[in-house]
């Protein structure tokens, strides 16, 4: 049965909502292989990092293409042990985006050393290699470029700028695993590069993340930072072909992915492809049901990228409307449709005020907060779905389209 058309009032304003049933901003891709993995992890008594945890690290490097890969708890501590490994401190500077999440500073900041903000793209929502050069002082030892939304930055450019002056590369690609530029995966540029597992990511482990590198070295130092300075894991020292003996190099983090939750992470990983082709093809949808509506802006995928779509954020035309970005976001809400912001940047928190220099601006930032929103995608999104979020998105930005 086909639906009778609605009203062209929002929901918010008095007219029928687009659903009956919210449609989350997201869901994620979890189906009952993925339960059965994780039963299996905990029936075989081992639930800490073990055989599981080990085999993810190998497949997410052949994956990836990386030569060293390292299983760990979070994005986060992902960055803060990539620092601490490259021996970033106190009196160093590390020049990052200021559209990320706090994690991204945090690490930076605990490991002693100075965050730096350089403002983005207008296009990409990515560090703009320009802005990061005039940022350069004699103190900066790092670049901390995020991989935005699921698309690769200039990474190329800023690998260079880097060579140039330096200093070390460690991306930020909690967003974009499986990303790639000219065909070359992200996790294979930089000094390092750390991915999140967290639950709304392409991949998942519920919570985890991972690092790569090509350093032999680095990664050395890395693992051992990651589970408490120690020279054996727990595999190593209580498996049955393990010896309880162990030497603490050096003061480390406890930073270990489970099995359990590595159990997760290898079934999801045999599944990524078909998950990000999913990704891409709501995306294509939604670009196609947006297109027409003049009020927004939205992603494109820019050349020799491929985009993994982590988000889609639309940008709305301000000028064009009678209602700001947080009107917009509770008119979608009234008719069913979740949505988010990615992100609140980086120095309008109140703790990064200690760390703006004078004559500190970040233009197109401010910009791109007080216009994004990001629009439902995840790989089990229908087309009726889709259908729903345009003509809601739609609806709203008609009724308060300026004349």
């Amino acid at each position: 049965m086909s639906r009778l058309p609605r009203p062209a009032v929002p929901a918010i304003e008095g007219g029928v909502p687009v659903r009956s049933q919210p449609l989350p901003f997201f869901r994620a891709a979890v189906d009952e292989g993925d339960i059965a993995a994780v039963s299996e992890a905990m029936r075989s008594g081992w639930l800490t990092s073990g055989p599981r945890a080990i085999e993810l690290e190998q497949k997410l490097g052949e994956y990836l293409g990386a030569a060293h890969t390292i299983a760990v708890s979070s994005c986060s501590e992902a960055m803060l042990i990539i620092l601490r490994a490259l021996g970033i401190g106190p009196g160093d500077e590390v020049i990052t985006s200021p559209v990320t999440f706090a994690s991204t500073v945090h690490a930076i900041i605990h490991n002693g050393a100075t965050p730096v903000l350089a403002d983005i793209e207008n296009d990409t929502f990515c560090l703009d290699p320009e802005d990061v050069a005039r940022r350069i002082t004699p103190r900066t030892r790092a670049i901390m470029p995020v991989h935005f939304a699921g698309q690769a930055c200039r990474i190329g450019e800023i690998m260079q700028l880097a060579a140039a002056r330096g200093l070390d590369v460690v991306e930020d690609a909690a967003h974009s695993f499986g990303a790639r530029v000219d065909g070359k995966r992200i996790g294979t540029f930089g000094s390092a590069t750390a991915f999140s597992f967290y639950a709304t990511k392409n991949l998942t482990t519920a919570e985890g993340g991972a690092i790569t590198t090509e350093d032999e070295s680095l990664a050395k130092r890395m693992r051992l930072l990651g589970y408490h300075g120690m020279s054996r894991d727990s595999w190593s020292r209580y498996s049955d072909r393990g010896s309880w003996y162990y030497e603490v190099e050096l003061p480390g983090f406890k930073c270990n992915l489970s099995d359990l939750h590595a159990a997760l992470g290898l079934t999801q990983l045999a599944k990524i492809d078909r998950l990000l082709d999913e990704r891409r093809r709501v995306a294509g949808a939604l670009t196609a049901a947006l297109q027409s509506c003049d009020a927004i802006e939205l992603p494109r995928e820019y050349p020799g990228n491929w985009h993994t779509w982590h988000l889609y954020v639309i940008r709305l035309r301000l000028d064009r409307l009678s209602v700001a970005r947080d009107e917009f976001i509770k008119a979608l809400r009234a008719e069913g449709i979740g949505s988010s912001v990615h992100f609140i940047p980086v120095h309008r928190h109140p703790f990064f005020a200690a760390y703006l220099r004078e004559g500190d601006t970040f233009p197109r930032a401010d910009d791109y907060y007080s216009r994004c929103i990001s629009l439902p995608i995840f790989p089990d999104m229908t087309d009726a779905d889709v259908r729903d979020v345009a003509e809601a998105v739609t609806r709203i930005a008609q009724h308060y389209r300026i004349r």
